[in-house]
């Protein structure tokens, strides 16, 4: 299977302290991958690093063929849509115009050819009806679900998306789950930070468990069943405490 993410020793540091301590990950072609980690474990300075959100100070990236460097930022970046804790809509723009500012601006697209595109993702997370709304008259699941549409206008390569569900009220988690569960199917390639177990088992391909800037645990699904290492057993024991 093609690899369309390849990182090799990646580190990220703020100042004198390490976040991300010498990473390597291989992502396939649509494959899903979700990471796990405490806080502080370094799991979303990793995400953002991919594509230079922060920048690492040692290591290789990448994506889609094209190594990731100051040259090739941009084009790196048109094709890896990319979803916050935090929705980052401008609130003084309709919902469609959220979608199609930056197919124009930054894809070079035409408004019919944006407009056609924005209105597409936003069936796909089930938000056409509210393409002329404003972001404030939405409620936080769909003002994430409009964020994910953003994403997948650009169709990129490779989505990811760093903890989509924190954010947002209990209630409102499970209806963003199931678009990213339905975007899943469609054979994305899809890197998320998630402490979501129940969305990880039905959607991983890969559960990869990062502690102190490394990567501790890899493997299919069914290791948050049987953890091999103490630490990730403490890790999920502590997170099903926590939601029951």
């Amino acid at each position: 299977m093609t690899t369309i993410v390849s990182v090799r020793n990646l580190q990220v540091a703020y100042g004198s302290l390490e976040v991300v301590k010498g990473v390597d990950l291989d992502v396939s072609q649509g494959e899903k991958v979700v990471i796990m980690g405490p806080s502080g474990s370094g799991k979303s300075t990793f995400l953002r690093s991919l594509i230079w959100l922060v920048r690492p100070k040692a290591g290789s990236i990448v994506i889609d063929e094209i190594e990731v460097s100051s040259r090739t930022l941009m084009e790196v970046r048109k094709r890896v849509g990319f979803v916050f804790q935090h929705y980052n809509l401008f609130p003084h723009l309709k919902v469609i115009d959220n979608i199609v500012l930056p197919l124009i601006k930054v894809h070079g697209l035409s408004r019919a050819e944006a407009v056609e595109r924005a209105l597409e993702a936003l069936r796909l997370v089930g938000l056409e009806e509210k393409a002329t709304a404003y972001p404030l008259q939405l409620s936080g699941g769909q003002q994430q679900r409009v964020a994910i549409a953003r994403a997948l206008a650009i169709r990129p390569k490779v989505l990811m998306l760093d903890e989509p569900t924190s954010a947002l009220d209990p209630e409102l988690v499970e209806e963003v789950l199931q678009v990213l569960e339905n975007i899943a199917k469609r054979g994305t390639t899809m890197l998320i930070v998630t402490h979501e177990v129940d969305f990880a088992l039905d959607v991983a391909d890969r559960v990869v468990f990062f502690e102190g800037g490394k990567i501790i645990e890899q493997g299919p699904p069914d290791i948050l069943y049987k953890p091999k290492t103490d630490r990730f057993r403490q890790f999920l024991k502590r997170l099903h405490k926590r939601t029951v």
